[in-house]
């Protein structure tokens, strides 16, 4: 997904969050919303293209949730079904190739047929999820990710628990705040399949896991959402540092036999903001981030990405490594931030060895007073590597910069919480 096609979709998303359940699948047209984001006719494709991609997405885990608690006739019913669902949706959609023009149009109107049926169909399977639950796994609540959180709180508790499951769909929830909140903490009513389970060991001020097997819905909460016990408006304790409920999760006399080696981190937390992944951790107390994005080099290049160092008070160091390729002085590597060339960074250094090249820039005044403010406020990090330290142009590597503001104030809100 590009970066343009991601931010478009991001925007879809929010307009879709706030239509209300009940009328979002019949008064929701995707082609015009993706059309009044961009004119442009690749950024609507990519918009209708990706939407779609996050409504199979959400079908399918559903369909599964469903399929987990039926068997015999009924699980081939439901199985019959969503593959007639499949075919009735193509059929009925493709004719609007053939029925309208210009070919253009009518690629942009079958696939909005597409997406109108997708959203019909996710209403129906969330119906039946909340029908047909006689296991009780569909649970509503509150959920909230950010620095030290990833907590979901059901409605009618005081407990609140530390969200658990497959590592992709546990990403997949993440994501899906990120993209929706517009401040960091904001708290955001879920409706999340799976188990609660208080015997398992979970973080300080949580009562267990959850153990995630789909995401039903994430939005921003309504006054018709239920309320948790003695709040009247949306629930504020899960933004707090203080514990719900204090826990504890082995007896003190194993904790040596519990503990983990120094070398092991006590706590991670990985977030994606567009194409920047931080990665938090926490090692005996020593909180650090790394903060990564890839680079594209010209085509059949080897790989090469750019790594950020993010420790307390703002201490940053950033590395730059390219595979399968010797670079033999930090000359040859020219920095530019959108129009602003930087050049070569003077005191940085050079290491080479059997995987390619790396070049490490220490913390540093420069780095901290020039460089990263210029990249906190830019769209593009583009390095020229030369083939010799007197030539003017290079081959191009480029990373975007959109994204490492809020990647940096997760990752220093992440570090700071241990002072």
């Amino acid at each position: 997904m590009t970066i343009r096609g991601a931010s478009l979709l991001m925007a879809v998303f929010l307009l879709v969050t706030g239509v209300s359940s009940q009328s979002r699948a019949q008064s929701y047209n995707v082609l015009k919303e993706c059309a009044a984001l961009s004119p442009l006719l690749d950024d609507i494709h990519a918009c209708l293209d990706n939407y779609l991609d996050l409504m199979d997405g959400n079908i399918s885990d559903i369909t599964s949730f469903l399929a987990e608690s039926l068997s015999g006739e009924a699980l081939a019913g439901l199985e019959s079904s969503q593959q007639a669902f499949v075919e009735y949706r193509r059929q009925n959609c493709l004719w609007y190739l053939e029925f309208s023009s210009p070919r253009i149009e009518a690629e942009q109107i079958a696939k909005n047929c597409l997406a109108t049926m997708s959203q019909q169909r996710l209403q129906e399977l969330r119906a039946l999820v909340s029908a047909e639950d006689t296991t009780d796994q569909a649970q509503r609540g509150f959920y909230v990710y950010g620095a030290d959180r990833n907590s979901f709180q059901p409605c009618g508790s005081d407990k609140r628990f530390w969200l658990e499951g497959d590592n992709e769909l546990v990403n997949r929830a993440q994501q899906l705040y990120l993209s929706i909140a517009s401040s960091d903490l904001q708290v955001l009513h879920a409706v999340f399949a799976g188990t609660m389970d208080s015997d398992s060991q979970a973080p300080q001020g949580h009562a267990g896991v959850f153990k995630l097997d789909a995401l039903i819905e994430l939005r921003v909460p309504t006054e018709s959402d239920c309320r948790l016990p003695g709040e009247v408006a949306a629930p504020a304790s899960l933004l707090t540092n203080q514990a719900t409920a204090e826990i504890t999760t082995s007896d003190p006399t194993d904790q040596e036999d519990l503990s983990l080696s120094q070398d092991e981190p006590q706590e991670q937390l990985i977030a994606y903001f567009g194409e920047w992944v931080v990665d938090c951790t926490d090692t005996n107390g020593l909180r650090v981030c790394t903060l990564r994005v890839e680079l594209a080099g010209e085509a059949e290049a080897p790989g090469a990405w750019l790594s950020m160092v993010r420790r307390k008070q703002q201490v940053t160091e950033l590395q730059v490594t390219f595979e399968e390729r010797e670079i033999d002085s930090p000359a040859r590597i020219r920095w530019t931030v959108d129009a602003l060339n930087f050049g070569d960074i003077v005191g940085s250094e050079i290491r080479v060895d059997d995987a390619g090249t790396r070049q490490l820039v220490p913390a540093s005044r420069f780095v901290r007073d020039e460089l990263l403010p210029m990249m906190l406020e830019g769209v593009q990090l583009r390095l020229d590597v030369l083939a010799t330290v007197d030539d003017w142009v290079g081959e191009d590597y480029v990373g975007t910069l959109n994204g490492l503001t809020k990647a940096t104030r997760f990752a220093d809100q992440f570090v700071d919480d241990g002072l």
